[in-house]
């Protein structure tokens, strides 16, 4: 079925990319962030696909995670990275005055890749990935 395959690249892209988001906040990259917050996105888009629902190309991770129904045992742990939608616009660029806004530090990175690998990781169990 073609959204049992969807759902599995999915996870296996958010795989992926929260290894490489580790690796470059390893190196102090402040791109780290943003790697992490696709990992989130793929994970949310493949639970809206389990649930019949197109995510569609965005970045509002928490009208993402509104659409699954509340019903689903992976929700909470939606919720628990849905924050990570800034770090997926405005992070990305300079403000109209010239700013860039800072990086998280190691901690807020540390706990937000370890919500996302915990969202994973029930995702891929639930859906036998």
């Amino acid at each position: 079925m073609v959204s049992d395959l969807l759902i599995a690249n999915q996870l296996r892209l958010a795989t992926g990319n929260l290894d490489d988001a580790r690796r470059l906040a390893a190196a102090s990259s402040r791109n780290a962030i943003y790697v992490c917050e696709q990992a989130a996105e793929q994970v949310i888009l493949a639970v809206l696909t389990s649930e019949s629902k197109h995510g569609g190309v965005r970045h509002q991770l928490q009208q993402m995670v509104d659409m699954v129904p509340d019903e689903n045992p992976l929700k909470p742990l939606l919720r628990a990275i849905e924050d990570l939608g800034v770090y997926a616009t405005s992070y990305r660029y300079a403000s109209a005055e010239g700013r860039i806004k800072p990086a998280p530090s190691s901690t807020q990175f540390d706990q937000f890749a370890a919500d996302v690998e915990k969202a994973l990781l029930a995702a891929v169990q639930a859906f036998g990935v």
